[in-house]
């Protein structure tokens, strides 16, 4: 036991008060005659006995009154291995959780609600002259202060629930900030919170030991749900009028098994595919919805399933656009080739165009999706720089090398943006042996096995290549080849620079070079290479994580700014945005809370859609057990920390003790009523 107050020991001086006045006690026995003493010595001497006794008593009771009382107003305390007694004002940091998975039930109600009461028990373990700071997961500017008890308490009423996901680790890392700002004797941190496994994580911090960490667990009672995890298309272009295959994937975060879980697909306001899972407990799956979209344009819509209590992740926004044509520029030294012109040429598909280098507006490049180099024969700095920014913005170059061209022109360009290069070409005659079948471009091309997997048959005819280039690879290894000769050298690559796509030819198109332009394969690998150099912007976003959004070379034309609008009219603002290379970056996105489809907006034309969806990490019910966040702590390095569970006692009164220790100063004011009350029973019975 120890004592806040010590000073006020030197009060037990006091307990010889009462001795001496009982010692030196002058009262002086008066001798009464009667006729008859004899009948009254007997009850004399009984008196004088009790006399005494009664004044025993009371002096016995009253020096423990007076010790009781001393030691009541010494404030005595029962440490606990984190109490720190302090007379100065001492500084609370408290991080209440407001995610998704708060929502969940639990014994006390909603976790969320059973949060926002212990925050403010919290504050009645403190002294009123503390001060205290609200940190939730949206890192508000509003909470990054130290307000008083009352203001705080106004405070944590006004915290709702948030999309935001944070991980422990920037949790204290942000109150630690806010702590450090200030100079106090004596520091503390709250952290009131479910504790997920998967962002309840320590590692990387360094803890302070002169702070005091109390993690508050909230447990959930239930722990099952069912998420929409993601979708995607398998290309990255849709064309009009074809059957379009959206895939989707489904997780069951439960220990129950669920059969036949409904889930639907609305395109543009209309219910477009339907489709049914089955989910084994802790289980995830794939499906997909087949639909088809006749038009082109902005395509906007989600995907649903209904799943209680736990609703956040229960749809999934998404929006693609469907594009009229995909732009092809085919740039030729002398003379256009006619293989290009005969493949992309009729297909509306295709917006193609072929240009002279020596006539070549450098300022269209950007706008192309696939630019083809056909047989060039040297490379001009302008040209390289503009093929440069196009491919880093995410373009797609095809080198088609000339049967003459400058070899050292070609190895300095390629050197200087570290791809594949040529060296010296190569007349013997061979045939091709292989194709790459798990590369986009040859992905669907060819029929599947019963194994699933697409074959190529034992008598399939392949091209001859009668005079080609060989390869000089760059010193690392991710390099693919599309297209391999018999003898094993690659005749067609792949390679990225930047966001881009370069596929590199072994020779010449023309036919004296090989069958490769008048073979049945050079329409797939051509139409598949257009295809795929659509850069596809993603379905969706996640709220509260995207810093900018690439939007392509969309502009706001005669506009100053672009405005956002949410697809139920609620929400409008304005993004700020940026051109790079071409490139219009927007900015200034975590204006949006709330998942849904967005449209950007120029004047009156709607330029694009946006979706935005919530953090799935919310997702997942698994939660760290009250050992285990022990645990956790404990290799993290924490030294000055507890770990409350639920009880029964208030909140306050478990903080309380774990400052200041068991306080026992209540119980020697009841002592000293309790002595009080004896030496007046003992006078007057005794009298």
């Amino acid at each position: 036991m120890l004592f806040a107050n010590s000073v006020m020991l030197w009060g037990l001086l006091a307990v010889s008060v009462p001795i001496i006045i009982h010692l030196f006690n002058l009262q002086r026995y008066k001798k009464v005659y009667f006729t008859n003493v004899r009948f009254l010595q007997q009850l004399q001497q009984q008196s004088r006995r009790q006399s005494v006794l009664r004044h025993w008593l009371a002096l016995l009771f009253r020096i423990l009154v007076i010790i009781s009382l001393v030691l009541a107003f010494a404030r005595p305390y029962i440490p606990s291995p984190l109490s720190v007694v302090s007379e100065s004002p001492a500084l609370a940091s408290i991080y209440l959780d407001n995610s998704f998975s708060m929502e969940s039930e639990g014994s006390n109600g909603i976790l969320f609600d059973d949060g926002v009461k212990k925050a403010t028990e919290i504050i009645s373990g403190h002294s009123n002259s503390d001060k205290f700071n609200l940190l939730t997961n949206d890192f508000q500017a509003i909470h990054h202060r130290l307000v008083s008890a009352d203001e705080f308490g106004t405070l944590v009423q006004d915290v709702e629930i948030s999309p935001a996901v944070r991980n422990l680790t920037a949790v204290l890392g942000r109150q630690y900030d806010i702590l450090g700002s200030e100079v106090a004797e004596y520091k503390s941190v709250y952290l009131i919170s479910d504790f997920q496994r998967n962002i309840s994580s320590f590692e990387g911090f360094m803890p302070d030991s002169s702070i005091h960490h109390y993690m508050v667990h909230m447990k959930p009672v239930n722990q099952s749900n069912i998420s929409i995890d993601t979708c995607w298309f398998d290309t990255p272009a849709q064309q009009p009028g074809q059957i379009i295959d959206l895939h989707v994937k489904l997780t069951n975060h439960g220990s129950v098994a669920v059969e036949n879980i409904p889930v639907r697909l609305i395109v543009n306001g209309t219910q477009r595919a339907l489709a049914s899972f089955s989910l084994g407990r802790n289980e995830s799956a794939t499906g997909s919805f087949r639909f088809s979209i006749r038009e082109t344009g902005i395509h906007h819509g989600f995907i649903e399933l209904n799943d209680f209590p736990v609703t956040f992740d229960d749809k999934l926004y998404l929006s693609f656009e469907v594009r009229s044509s995909i732009n092809v520029m085919s740039i030729y030294e002398q003379q256009p080739g006619p293989y290009l012109r005969a493949l992309f040429g009729p297909d509306t598909l295709f917006n193609f165009t072929e240009t002279s280098f020596r006539r070549l507006d450098f300022s269209e490049i950007h706008r192309q999706q696939l630019v083809i180099l056909n047989g060039l024969q040297r490379f001009s700095s302008g040209l390289t720089t503009e093929l440069e920014r196009f491919l880093e913005n995410g373009g797609s170059l095809f080198i088609i090398p000339s049967s003459e061209h400058d070899l050292d022109s070609y190895r300095s360009w390629m050197r200087s943006i570290n791809t594949v290069g040529f060296s010296d070409s190569d007349t013997m005659r061979i045939r091709v042996d292989d194709l790459n079948l798990l590369h986009p471009v040859y992905k669907d091309v060819f029929e599947t096995g019963p194994d699933g997997m697409a074959q190529l048959g034992q008598d399939v005819d392949l091209p001859w290549v009668s005079h080609r280039f060989r390869f000089t690879y760059p010193p690392r290894k991710d390099v693919q080849t599309l297209i391999r000769l018999r003898n094993g050298e690659a005749f067609l690559v792949a390679d990225r620079f930047g966001e881009g796509q370069i596929y590199i030819l072994a020779s010449a198109l023309d036919i004296k070079s090989g069958t490769f332009p008048v073979h049945a394969i050079f329409v797939p690998t051509l139409y598949k290479m257009a295809l795929n150099s659509v850069q596809q912007q993603s379905l969706y976003y996640l709220v509260g994580t995207q810093e900018s959004v690439n939007i392509g070379s969309r502009t706001p034309g005669n506009e100053a700014v672009f405005r956002m609008v949410s697809a139920d009219g609620r929400m409008k603002f304005i993004p700020g945005h940026r051109t790079v290379n071409y490139n219009t970056h927007l900015f200034a996105l975590d204006a949006i809370k709330s998942a849904g489809n967005y449209f950007l907006i120029a004047g009156s034309d709607t330029l694009t859609a946006v979706s935005f969806n919530y953090d799935r990490r919310e997702s997942v019910p698994d939660y760290l057990s009250v050992q285990e966040l022990y645990d956790m702590a404990e290799r993290t390095g924490f030294t000055n920390f507890a770990v409350i569970s639920e009880s029964e006692r208030p909140l306050g009164q478990v903080i309380s003790e774990l400052n200041r220790g068991r306080q026992l100063w209540k119980y020697f004011i009841l002592a000293a009523l309790v002595f009080l009350l004896a030496e007046i029973f003992a006078l007057r019975l005794l009298h």
